[in-house]
């Protein structure tokens, strides 16, 4: 282990969580002295806190789904990412299920743009035109991480094709669902997702992460870590499975209630350390990171059984 580069991500860790504990009270920025930390964008230590995972808490995780459907709604969730479009299938078609999926594909591809009025009318019998470009109104897809199209066919629309996985695994039998649902260890459920293409370690883990909020906390069980975490690992001259471990241990002493960081947060972590490397060498912005949701955040929503 690289001692020096130990000490700098306790420390950042340490000065992330501060920064969370300072907005949530409502004070004035900047939330920590750590000039990255200040200026540049980084996940909460606790995976649970961000935006996106709250909002899976908030509307996604329904008690009363049947848990297939609620299985396809996270990982529809995690491959597509952004909260607003998935607010619009409130509004319009509802959450997805096997049942409506193509109501939501509809909502969506209305949503994004797909198809407009031309400046002087119908333009078509049916009273709509498809744009030309590829450049739609409003986007479906976050840019919080890399999502690839699941086919190598030059210009398949990224949509159309997470839509089409989507429905290979949880709609042609024998689905994905059904073995998860029989997996009785998180490695098991791991794998019945990761062994799909087009599914690689990194989503896998993040919808692994979301069913725990649905039924029971187990991040603590297993943890495969992603590219970002793995090039953490690497700044702290570890491997990724004795480093996640470390990094678990040493940031048991901050808390959210009466939690302390999972090894899943663990992971995280070394995933935001590696960007922190990355910013260290360059000169720190002089403006404040600005929040896409600016404001004081609300209190946190747990999932039932914590």
């Amino acid at each position: 282990m690289d001692v020096d580069a130990a000490l700098t991500f306790l420390s950042f860790v340490e000065e992330r969580h501060r920064a969370y504990l300072a907005r949530q009270e409502d004070r004035p920025q900047p939330w920590t002295d750590d000039p990255i930390v200040a200026s540049r964008k980084f996940t909460n230590v606790f995976r649970l806190l961000d935006f996106g995972s709250q909002f899976v808490l908030t509307d996604l995780v329904d008690p009363e789904l049947d848990p297939v459907d609620q299985l396809l709604r996270l990982f529809l969730y995690r491959h597509t990412g952004r909260v607003e479009a998935w607010q619009y299938l409130d509004i319009t078609s509802g959450y997805p299920t096997r049942e409506n999926l193509d109501d939501v594909v509809a909502a969506w591809k209305e949503y994004r743009g797909d198809f407009t009025w031309g400046s002087g009318g119908p333009s078509t019998p049916g009273g709509i035109r498809k744009h030309k470009t590829k450049n739609y109104q409003r986007r479906i897809f976050t840019s919080a991480y890399l999502v690839f199209p699941q086919s190598q066919v030059p210009g398949t629309d990224k949509f159309d094709s997470i839509i089409d996985l989507t429905r290979r695994l949880f709609m042609d039998k024998p689905y994905v669902g059904t073995a998860f649902m029989l997996a009785e260890t998180q490695a098991e459920r791991f794998a019945t997702l990761r062994q799909n293409s087009g599914v690689a370690d990194f989503m896998s883990m993040q919808i692994l992460t979301d069913w725990g909020y649905t039924t029971e906390f187990r991040e603590n069980d297993f943890v495969v870590a992603g590219p970002g975490a793995r090039k953490g690992a690497a700044a702290l001259g570890m491997q990724p499975g004795p480093a996640i471990d470390w990094a678990w241990r040493s940031i048991q002493h901050l808390r959210i209630g009466d939690r302390s960081p999972s090894k899943m947060d663990a992971q995280n972590t070394l995933c935001e350390f590696s960007k922190y490397v990355r910013f260290l060498e360059k000169p720190a912005p002089t403006k404040l990171y600005k929040p896409a949701h600016p404001g004081p955040r609300p209190a946190p929503v747990l999932p039932q059984h914590w």
